[in-house]
């Protein structure tokens, strides 16, 4: 025991004595998780709009103020020449337009259903079917503004106005970061880890030290104990540190248990410093090894359901994300922090993140011992 602490102690003395090493530990994982957090967004804001006002009246007008002062739409020209959207659309001047015809307000006020019109730019369909979602939720609230006095009246006694009370589970606010943040989490306890394994073992071999080590009477398991488990403090810090972030510049909701996802960390932990072992194993200098291991986190990340949702998938695709152990530290982080969920709801993925991290981390340490003899 005596002998794998100093070996602890050593490591802990070369990480903190590489200063490059040490801006990849502490600070370029916060520099990540605030580029990626604000970067990657679901949400769609300031669209392009133009409009054209056929009816020039005061409704018509409350109507283009309802959907200019909004965060979603940005107000960039009116007119009454209809030829102008398509001009400016393929300038790529606007990305939606609003059509309000003639005798808009006439129509509205004797419940004869004047129809706008909405024409999408639609080159980027999420961002075109976001666009129409938000532009028929604020004509929507506008026609329920001016109606209500009417709907109250004598006139509509004998209508039966259907009320939809609308509850949104777990985000009630759609806010993108608190479901892009945990998946962030995630990424970035996967680079350092497997970074580190990698390119520390494979610098031991560039230097010499490795068979220097090798002749210590430190035994195998110990020699590979002493380079990982300041491996796996470092990535519980690191874990700590983004975890703070996102709850405090982010406004994170975390309601589920800390503890729990720590026990389930660690045992993601066994998979990527596995894997960081393994390419060590099979690299011959850090640039090999830092390149092996960018390759592989891609994979990792491509599959993992962050960019793409996995139902979006083709089938062969979906099935090949099984093997996949990201792919199951992504869905339980994300349940955790939005949902609560406690390991109950939690051993679909659990279990099988286990059995790999198992296999992973005992195959890797197997190849590396065979590597040394």
């Amino acid at each position: 025991m005596q002998r794998m602490l100093t070996m602890i102690r050593k490591e802990f003395r070369q990480i903190f004595r590489d200063r490059p090493m040490l801006v990849i530990i502490f600070i370029v994982p916060v520099i990540q998780l605030l580029i990626m957090s604000f970067a990657f967004t679901s949400e769609v804001k300031h669209i392009s709009c133009l409009i054209v006002d056929f009816d020039n009246t005061p409704m018509s007008r409350d109507l283009i103020h309802s959907l200019h002062h909004t965060e979603q739409f940005d107000l960039t020209e009116m007119t009454t020449d209809i030829r102008q959207i398509d001009e400016r659309m393929k300038r790529w001047q606007v990305q939606m337009a609003l059509i309000i015809p003639p005798h808009f307000s006439r129509d509205l006020e004797r419940h004869l259903n004047p129809q706008c019109q909405l024409i999408v730019d639609g080159v980027d369909g999420n961002t075109a079917g976001v666009a129409l979602g938000y532009a028929r939720g604020i004509l929507s609230n506008f026609q329920e503004k001016w109606t209500a006095e009417l709907t109250a009246s004598s006139f509509h006694n004998d209508v039966h106005i259907i009320q939809m009370t609308e509850r949104m589970l777990y985000n009630p606010d759609l806010r993108s970061q608190q479901f892009m943040v945990p998946g962030i989490v995630v990424i970035l306890l996967t680079i350092l880890p497997m970074m580190l394994s990698a390119m520390s073992l494979v610098k031991e071999k560039e230097v010499g030290t490795l068979e220097q080590l090798m002749v210590t009477p430190l035994k195998r398991y110990q020699l590979l104990s002493g380079k990982l488990i300041p491996f796996l403090l470092l990535s519980f810090f690191e874990l700590f540190i983004v975890m703070s972030v996102g709850i405090t510049v982010f406004k994170i909701s975390m309601n589920g248990s800390y503890l729990l996802l720590a026990c389930l960390a660690l045992i993601y932990l066994m998979t990527t410093l596995g894997l960081g072992i393994f390419i060590s194993t099979i690299t011959h200098s850090q640039q090999q090894s830092m390149f092996v291991a960018w390759f592989s986190m891609i994979f990792l990340i491509l599959m993992s359901g962050f960019f793409i949702p996995i139902e979006n998938m083709p089938l062969l695709l979906q099935k090949l994300t099984y093997l996949n152990p990201m792919r199951y530290f992504m869905t339980i982080v994300r349940d955790i922090f939005q949902k609560g969920s406690s390991l109950r709801f939690l051993l679909k993925e659990a279990i099988p993140m286990t059995l790999f991290g198992l296999m992973i981390f005992t195959l890797s340490v197997f190849k590396f011992q065979k590597r040394v003899q």
